[in-house]
């Protein structure tokens, strides 16, 4: 199934094009975003795990299944929504309610950029500038859930870095833009940690031929 199955990419830009078409024509979903699409959450979040919970935060690298979305809304230059979800590493902790943030979805950087953090940070700043203590005004911030919302990105096509951790039954690795100069050691570790993903199937995506040939099978 769909939850079993992942695309290894070399960008975040060839994971989002992955998973914009996942979406688009294998799931039929145009929603920006749906109850039943699956997610990875893409920065450490100690805000949403209820207190009883046994793990302690939400990690970078976490997989969960949205079952609602609601709510969309855009403040302080940033899109938001409210959902319902599940996590797949430790369902036992059940449905969570939480915010997350639709930016990072599409982004293409790991998770949200600085200078949007930043940006982010100073628009609350004014929002709560009715509070004079500086202190008072900075605890108020980090507790807020729009600063806390959950960073996350769609989880049928990921980075090899984000792969990192997990196995799945069937892995398509995708080489992507590759020139020979850039064959090196850490081409070699990116592959290994690709192709190391895959429990029962592997394919390989986009390969140059040259790859799995030798210098001396190249002359024929």
């Amino acid at each position: 199934g769909i939850e079993n199955t992942l695309v290894v990419c070399r960008s975040n830009k060839s994971a989002n094009i992955y998973n914009q078409q996942i979406r688009a024509r294998l799931l039929y979903r145009d929603e920006e975003l749906t109850g039943g699409d699956q997610i990875m959450v893409v920065k450490n979040n100690y805000f949403w795990l209820p207190e009883n919970e046994s793990a302690a935060f939400i990690a970078n690298g976490d997989m969960a299944r949205i079952v609602r979305v609601r709510n969309i809304e855009e403040r302080f230059g940033f899109r938001f929504c409210e959902v319902n979800l599940e996590f797949l590493d430790f369902p036992e902790a059940g449905i969570i309610t939480c915010k997350v943030m639709l930016d990072t979805l599409t982004a293409e950087t790991p998770s949200l950029p600085y200078e949007d953090s930043n940006k982010l940070f100073e628009a609350l700043n004014v929002d709560y500038e009715h509070l004079s203590n500086k202190k008072e005004r900075f605890n108020a911030i980090k507790e807020d859930p729009y600063y806390n919302a959950l960073q996350i990105k769609f989880a049928y096509a990921v980075t090899c870095h984000k792969s990192q951790g997990g196995q799945w039954d069937a892995v398509f690795v995708d080489q992507g833009y590759l020139t020979d100069d850039m064959i090196d050691l850490d081409f070699l570790r990116w592959l290994y940690t690709g192709v190391t993903r895959a429990k029962k199937e592997l394919f390989l995506v986009n390969f140059a031929p040259n790859l799995f040939t030798s210098p001396a099978e190249d002359q024929y």
